[in-house]
């Protein structure tokens, strides 16, 4: 996302009696707290008494900026040396000092400021901050293999940073989704074992730094996104499954469900657990396609807590209790299922 705003600055520098000078344009002075928004600095020849000379390659430039909560490159660029700032997802004033290098080593530093605005815009009326929603091909695909992975680690034993008071149908879902958005570096992978050992992390925000939402992940609300309203009004850390299906994904036709997407059901002969959702793991061990669950606690006197399952989708398909096929005909079936910030 590039934001057209020029605005310059001077450099000069004193070369052979003159001063040479270069300027420096801006391509925004504010940038939306959404994690993928950038601007650039441009270091291009200014012109002098009517001539210009073209910057030297070995011009270099380098940019520092404080707080970090935008993060800063620089490289060549066509006409000169070009530092492109990445917004991060913390709103907040961000000041540094562009430090140039000409030919000569003579070094000009322009003092530089730029305002990270949080962005809480709902432009397709879907109930989530457009800066939430993964909008690169690429952060799209790192989230369901974590996703995927989370989830079906936890057949058939789950991992004890499930907390067990959240194991159910719809806490596998929450626990892998929140777990998908982290950075899962070196001491998130101490203890466990996944083979995501070269699966790229989401980039344009971790979690707990979500932007808008921070870790209140799931809405809890109908319509759109009401910048306005108490945040907590609409999203929490936590929902159930009644809630996940009816503010937090989007159908999608069960001929085009892709790995990480989701099943829900409807049995509205069990009490208050109405709802019962699946993961769709795709095909990863070459058996064909599977979905991972968790049965949910059994709440008769004495029932069990309930226990994860992994079933090749063709089995579910044929299962005993016609009212689990995840068949468009069966009218338990609610049907296939996409998260909002994938669609």
């Amino acid at each position: 996302m590039k934001w057209a705003l020029a605005i310059a600055a001077v450099l000069a520098a004193p070369a052979l009696g003159l001063r040479t000078s270069a300027r420096v344009e801006r391509s925004a002075s504010e940038l939306p707290a959404d994690g993928s928004a950038s601007m650039s600095f441009h270091v291009q020849p200014r012109s002098l008494l009517g001539l210009s000379a073209p910057l030297l390659p070995s011009t270099r430039a380098s940019l520092s900026l404080s707080p970090s909560i935008a993060r800063a490159a620089c490289g060549a660029g066509a006409h000169g040396p070009v530092c492109t700032v990445v917004a991060g997802t913390t709103p907040g004033e961000v000041r540094g000092t562009l430090r140039v290098e000409d030919a000569l080593g003579l070094v000009t530093q322009v003092p530089v400021e730029l305002r990270l605005r949080a962005d809480d815009s709902d432009t397709d009326q879907d109930g989530f901050p457009d800066a939430v929603e993964l909008d690169s091909e690429d952060d799209r695909q790192a989230f369901r293999r974590w996703f995927v992975t989370l989830a079906a680690a936890q057949y058939p034993t789950p991992h004890p940073h499930w907390p067990e008071v959240h194991r159910d149908c719809a806490g596998l879902l929450r626990f892998a989704y929140k777990e998908a958005l982290k950075a899962h570096g070196a001491s998130w992978r101490k203890g466990r074992e996944l083979n995501t050992a070269s699966a790229p992390d989401v980039r344009k925000y971790q979690y707990p730094a979500v932007p808008v939402l921070g870790d209140k992940l799931f809405r809890v609300a109908a319509g759109a996104h009401d910048a306005q309203g108490p945040l907590e009004s609409a999203f929490s850390t936590s929902a159930s499954a009644r809630w996940l299906l009816s503010a937090n994904v989007v159908r999608v036709p069960s001929g085009s469900a892709l790995p990480g997407d989701l099943l829900f059901f409807e049995d509205p002969e069990a009490r208050g657990m109405s709802y019962h959702s699946m993961v769709y793991l795709g095909d990863l061990d070459g058996l064909g396609p599977e979905v991972v669950y968790h049965t949910g606690p059994d709440s008769r006197p004495g029932g069990s807590r309930g226990i994860v399952k992994r079933l090749r989708l063709e089995d579910l398909l044929s299962h005993p209790d016609e009212k689990w096929r995840p068949r468009d005909d069966n009218p338990h079936f609610v049907g296939f299922y996409r998260w909002k910030i994938l669609d």
